[in-house]
């Protein structure tokens, strides 16, 4: 092959993706804006619906018992409470508009003297927030209400606390704050990092296979005196560029958007060790691990899409695609998921995998290694794949392709 061939068709096809505007903002530029826009508008916009469902007047429609029990002084404290006594139906209430029913079934203070449960029920729809929320609101001061009067009724007895609680377990996490949140943004980078792969190569590598054969623009290329090869790998580099761009400005939007969040919800020092728990050798693994990836789906995609003969054709192989993204990503999250050496060979799943315990901290060095070992595997079988895709006549002057005679021998 021809080093200088490779670079003019690389140079080439880069020029064509650097000259269409929307591809470098949906590549480039998107992902650099996107998480931090994105975080920061969500978590205003989520604080300020909270406040906006805390303070909304809801009505509380209590039965005659409620007014002679310890609850209905907690119900006059909440100004954003109307409370009404007022007969009421289940059927008759879920027509009402931000309403919620409360009923005591028995005498509450003959049951509290009598050291008896006093019987309650809340009544609420739990499909809209509203009433939702200050349900839960009302159960947990009813519930302070209940341990006020039990420490009450141990005071009266002269018995302490302990007296309830013959055994006190204490959960101690051994993973550091570090290792925790590293476990938390291992479940979704890794699947929004090789979704964003995926994404920043597919159109590209639909423009330059089917696009340019819809373009009469491929069969040109082949007729002048360059080898399959060194077609292949001159797009293939251009698609391959591409990728890596977008899974890197991916990342690091991601770790900024993550940095800024923490700023704003005054967490700052508590998520700044994040970025300790990934040393320098992890970082090493997970850039090597998003080249390999960039190549592996990079030479897929092109032995795919190269198959159609139209941009819009091109379009249905998009979706099928995209599976071999996300059912893995689904797969490889799913409880006791852990990267061994079986899942270590599987394709796709061992990235995830690999990824979410570098960003954990604590990885197997070993079983990172064979990952990148079975994902230069993979890479180098979707390249031959490509190149033998390419190689026939059918497939690059857009004629019909007869699948078995395409994997012959013949």
């Amino acid at each position: 092959m021809r080093w200088s061939v490779i670079k003019t068709i690389f140079f080439k096809e880069l020029k064509e993706v650097l000259r269409d505007k929307r591809t470098v903002f949906l590549v480039i530029l998107m992902p650099f804006f996107l998480y931090p826009f994105m975080f920061t508008i969500i978590g205003k916009v989520t604080s300020s619906q909270e406040k906006k469902i805390n303070a909304e007047k809801v009505t509380v429609l209590i039965n005659d018992a409620v007014k002679t029990s310890p609850i209905y002084a907690l119900l006059e404290q909440d100004e954003t409470l109307e409370i009404e006594a007022k007969d009421f139906t289940r059927e008759g209430l879920d027509t009402m508009a931000n309403t919620i029913g409360l009923k005591v079934l028995n005498d509450a203070t003959a049951a509290l003297n009598n050291v008896q449960p006093v019987q309650v029920e809340i009544y609420a729809n739990s499909t809209k927030d509203v009433l939702e929320t200050r349900s839960k609101k009302i159960k947990a001061q009813i519930d302070q209400l209940n341990q006020s009067i039990v420490n009450q009724r141990l005071t009266e007895r002269e018995l302490s606390n302990d007296f309830l609680t013959p055994m006190q377990v204490n959960s101690i996490d051994l993973a550091p704050p570090a290792a925790q949140m590293g476990k938390l943004i291992g479940r979704f980078i890794p699947m929004i990092l090789l979704f964003f792969i995926f994404t920043g190569i597919i159109y590209i590598a639909i423009d330059i296979t089917a696009g340019e054969k819809e373009r009469r623009t491929l069969q040109t290329l082949f007729v002048s005196p360059i080898k399959v090869p060194e077609i292949i790998g001159g797009k293939f580099l251009a698609v391959f560029t591409v990728g890596v761009v977008s899974a890197l400005m991916n990342l690091l939007s991601l770790i900024f958007a993550v940095f800024l969040q923490a700023k704003i919800m005054g967490a700052g020092e508590g998520l700044s060790s994040i970025s300790f728990s990934v040393g320098a050798q992890g970082w090493l693994w997970l850039i090597i691990l998003i080249l390999l990836s960039t190549v592996f789906i990079g030479g897929l995609t092109l032995a795919v899409v190269v198959l159609a003969n139209s941009y819009k054709e091109s379009q249905s192989y998009v979706t099928p695609l995209m599976m071999l993204i996300l059912l893995p990503a689904i797969f490889a999250s799913q409880p006791g998921m852990e990267l061994t050496t079986t899942t270590a060979l599987i394709p796709v799943v061992n990235i995830f995998l690999a990824m979410g315990e570098i960003f954990i901290g604590d990885f197997n060095v070993g079983l990172v290694a064979l990952v990148a070992f079975m994902a230069l595997v993979y890479a180098a079988l979707a390249l031959f794949l490509a190149s033998f895709i390419f190689g026939n006549e059918n497939v690059v002057t857009g004629q019909k392709v007869d699948m078995k005679k395409l994997f012959s021998k013949e």
